[in-house]
């Protein structure tokens, strides 16, 4: 495994040029960088023969600050890497999804029935006893389905409380389901005339305290969360690993899980209500270039094991395509016109 300084200097030989000495005089006493063939980068090898150049062909390793645009967030237990970009940098329209949320917020709750008044005593109201059968009222009762059909969803009353421009959209990539580190938090923010996706990483297991800590503010400053199975997956993660390194974490505030309500909506419609499944059926859009979800812990572990950023770069991919459908989702959940093909 690689240290990070090694790294470093590996990155610092490369771009100064193959010839360059090496610091304190590694390269003389041949305590320099070794390939896996044993022989030194620079300087003599044990048996009197000189070693060989570095390979052309061989992978450098080197950091994710290389490849994604970004920079380091400090904070009290250390710097994690912050990869940031605009909905607009997608090619996509932010004032469309912006209007559809200013109608989420718009929309007036159905209006009450009116109070029942004292009317005086008509006998012709009174009941009447019918013998026959072929005799069926006008209105049949309704079901419980179709009543709980008929009815708001309590989940607007968020929208109509705090509005949009504070509510947080959240999604984790893990190395496992449980009691393992969690190494990127993709979020999505909404700004006056576009939206923000930020994706902060952990570049080694050390630097989870910093992202568990990053996560913290930007959940207690949002008035609620928005999450695809977050319930029952993500915030608890991000609770139990705050446990584990004895870190105080928020978990007050109100939370919004698209997956109950796609299933409370379309799963009578659809085969499944997986968040790729919703994406082509209700957002008309098939994903290209994605990593599986079962493949992204052991490229997390290689990158830190041997420091291949490039492997990455579909786990950043794929974090922020399930952000970006999670902001796009919301409006149709709600929307009572939305077509699912």
């Amino acid at each position: 495994m690689l240290s990070r300084s090694l790294r470093d200097r590996i990155s610092g030989l490369i771009r100064g040029g193959r010839g360059a000495p090496a610091e304190n005089g590694a390269a003389k006493s041949g305590e320099g960088t070794h390939h896996g063939n044993g022989h030194a980068a620079n300087g003599h090898s044990g048996n009197g023969h000189h070693a060989h150049l570095v390979d052309d062909r061989s992978i450098i390793p080197s950091g994710i600050e290389e490849l994604l645009p970004g920079g380091l967030i400090q904070g009290p237990h250390g710097p994690a890497f912050v990869h940031e970009r605009l909905y607009t940098d997608l090619g996509e329209r932010p004032e469309l999804v912006l209007a559809r949320y200013e109608a989420l917020c718009a929309m007036e709750p159905d209006p009450e029935p009116e109070p029942a008044v004292a009317r005086p005593y008509d006998p012709a109201l009174e009941p009447r006893v019918v013998y026959e059968p072929e005799f069926q009222p006008e209105s049949q009762p309704l079901d419980l389905p179709t009543i709980i059909a008929r009815m708001e969803w309590p989940e607007r009353g968020l929208f109509r409380r705090f509005g949009f421009r504070k509510m947080l959209f959240l999604d984790l990539e893990t190395c496992g389901l449980t009691a393992c580190p969690v190494f990127l938090a993709g979020v999505a923010l909404i700004g006056q005339n576009d939206l923000v996706l930020r994706q902060i990483f952990a570049r080694d297991y050390a630097e989870e305290r910093a992202l568990l800590h990053e996560m913290a503010r930007l959940i207690a400053e949002a008035d609620f969360l928005v999450s695809f199975n977050g319930k029952s997956f993500d915030v608890p993660f991000l609770r139990d690993r705050a446990a584990h390194h004895r870190m105080p974490f928020p978990s007050s505030a109100p939370h919004l899980d698209l997956l109950w309500l796609a299933r409370r909506r379309w799963k009578n419609v659809l085969p499944d209500c997986k968040l790729k499944t919703l994406e082509w059926r209700v957002l008309r859009r098939r994903r290209s270039g994605d990593v599986g979800g079962s493949d992204i812990p052991g490229l997390y572990h290689h990158f830190v094991q041997h420091g291949e950023a490039h492997r990455l770069v579909p786990i950043f991919h794929h974090n922020m395509l399930d952000v970006v459908a999670m902001v796009e989702l919301l409006p149709a959940l709600f929307d009572p016109d939305a077509v699912v093909y």
